[in-house]
């Protein structure tokens, strides 16, 4: 009988309508995309210079541009033979007159794989001095698709896997409720994140389905309710702000329990970009009025230097010196601005924006700034997601300098070069990755999906900014194989995309936000093929 039920299911999976590209009516020129992309797999992303620029690749374990490596100079009439070896014997050579040049030379030639490169000195007759660097890393493979096709449209994909959340108990609980079901789901120990998501899908769902419109907008309502409710009070020293961990008992994971009475410092920009788009939806002055609030208290604490701490105690006290990459919150004083002509912040926005400008865009030290991570020294654990949303402002800003699309071409190169699997992933993890894929950071070096909305949404900017269809065609292979990952049955989206943790129990290993997050890039895609296939 199970045999059988399972060859009917087969056949009826075999008779449905198979989604293509085509539908869309996108036509894509691969063999000249795939040119391109090997073409600038060559060039070398923010080489440094001993001494002078710091080189940002000490930690990297994959490389999909031509790398360059941190190698002082021997002083005297040398070069610099480099050797890069494959695991199957066959060499790769080639002299150089800096022992920091880039492998561009062979970069091409060598395969898929590990490699393992020597970098040895030679005397003016070309004789072999010393052997001054050693190194493994794996040469990941360069984009070269179509890869897949999508399995549904990304809309429909979008709707799918947030009416699996949305008829969730623990998210049907908000409706009579109106607070957070911590035993059914513990994640919800993550207040400001949580919380900010469950109101930013609602959103969402409630544009997507008129039939739960009502409930889907009581959710969203009574969430950020909540968060108000359990925010910082006005005389405290961060006041308005809303928590970042919260709960007790078995409700709670191991992070929270650590880092509890802490403020992960760009969450509250985050959750006041959401109240600002339950505003727009229902035009509630509480929401806009919440947002302003969070602002003030921005600009209170903001150090000299421009920035803030990235993590602070609830006294005000800054609990490491490490620096938050304040690009969440530049665009959230910005939206103020722009979009609701609130101008009061405008001098802490700038002293936020000189401060990028004057660090991490000169050091490319994009280091992780997660909850659940503890602040490491610089380029120890290297992430995307300051990075992408930094290269999706500067194309969203071409008009106010040229420089703008080279500067962001080159962040989202190094996204790609670091965190982006197209095939052939590096051989890191027990369990199979599907792909293309995209990993999350050093420390969680495994794909997520939320890693996975980074990145399409960072090309599908590219692509508006610039009108390359390498940045579209990018987008589109990630949104596909978003479709080809999701659960066919359940429409949902696992945050990990290993296969053990695809099966395990996802109300507890599955992250609300970054469901929110690659739903809303899902749906922003479908807006954007929809756009270029009517023209």
């Amino acid at each position: 009988m199970k045999r059988l039920i399972f060859a009917i299911y087969i056949l009826f999976c075999l008779c449905l309508p198979c989604f293509s590209q085509a539908d869309y009516n996108i036509n894509l020129d691969y063999k000249q995309i795939n040119a391109l992309a090997a073409k600038q797999s060559l060039i070398p992303i923010r080489s440094g210079i001993p001494g002078l620029t710091p080189f940002w690749n000490k930690y990297s374990k994959q490389f999909t541009y031509a790398p360059a490596f941190d190698v002082a100079p021997i002083k005297g009439n040398v070069k610099y033979k480099f050797v890069a070896t494959t695991d199957d014997s066959t060499k790769y050579t080639f002299i150089a007159s800096k022992p920091y040049s880039s492998l561009a030379p062979v970069w091409a030639k060598i395969p898929v794989g590990y490699v393992n490169l020597k970098i040895t000195a030679l005397n003016a007759s070309g004789k072999e001095m010393a052997e001054i660097k050693s190194l493994r890393f794996y040469r990941a493979a360069t984009f070269h698709a179509p890869y897949q096709k999508p399995v549904t449209s990304y809309k429909e994909s979008a709707r799918r896997a947030i009416k699996y959340l949305f008829d969730k108990p623990y998210m049907q609980s908000w409706i009579e409720k109106a607070i957070p079901d911590t035993a059914a789901y513990h994640l919800y120990c993550y207040p400001s994140k949580m919380f900010s998501a469950v109101t930013e899908l609602m959103l969402n769902y409630a544009r997507l389905s008129p039939t739960d419109h009502d409930n889907a907008m009581k959710i969203a309502t009574n969430a950020a309710d909540y968060l108000i409710k359990i925010s910082e009070p006005a005389d405290a020293p961060l006041a308005y702000f809303p928590p970042t961990y919260a709960g007790d008992g078995d409700n709670i994971n191991n992070a929270a329990k650590r880092f509890r009475n802490q403020f992960m410092i760009f969450y509250p920009a985050h959750s006041a970009n959401i109240y600002l788009d339950l505003y727009d939806a229902t035009k509630d002055e509480r929401y806009k009025n919440a947002a302003i609030r969070i602002a003030s208290t921005y600009q209170k604490i903001q150090e000299t230097s421009g920035t803030w701490k990235l993590k602070i105690q609830s006294d005000g006290k800054p609990v490491t010196e490490v620096d938050c990459i304040p690009i969440e919150i530049i665009q959230f004083l910005d939206r103020l601005s722009e979009q609701y002509g609130v101008k009061e912040y405008v001098t802490v926005r700038n002293k936020a924006y000189k401060w990028l400008w004057k660090n991490p865009m000169v050091t490319f030290n994009w280091s992780g700034q997660f909850e659940d991570v503890a602040p490491v020294a610089p380029y120890q654990d290297l992430s995307k997601d300051e990075a992408t949303a930094v290269a999706t402002y500067l194309f969203n800003h071409q008009k106010e300098n040229p420089s703008f699309i080279q500067k962001a071409d080159e962040l989202l190169r190094y996204c790609e070069d670091q965190f982006v699997i197209w095939e052939k992933p590096i051989p890191l993890d027990k369990h199979r990755w599907p792909t293309p894929c995209v990993l999350e950071q050093y420390f969680c070096y495994t794909p997520i999906d939320a890693s996975v909305a980074n990145l399409i949404g960072t090309y599908l900017n590219g692509y508006r900014a610039t009108k390359n269809n390498l940045y579209l065609a990018k987008a589109i292979e990630l949104a596909n194989s978003v479709t080809a990952t999701q659960d066919a049955n359940s429409g949902r989206y696992a945050t990990f995309w290993t296969e053990g943790e695809k099966d395990a129990n996802p109300d507890i290993i599955d992250w609300l936000n970054c469901t929110s997050h690659i739903a809303r890039m899902m749906l922003a895609m479908d807006k954007l093929m929809n756009e270029i296939s009517t023209k």
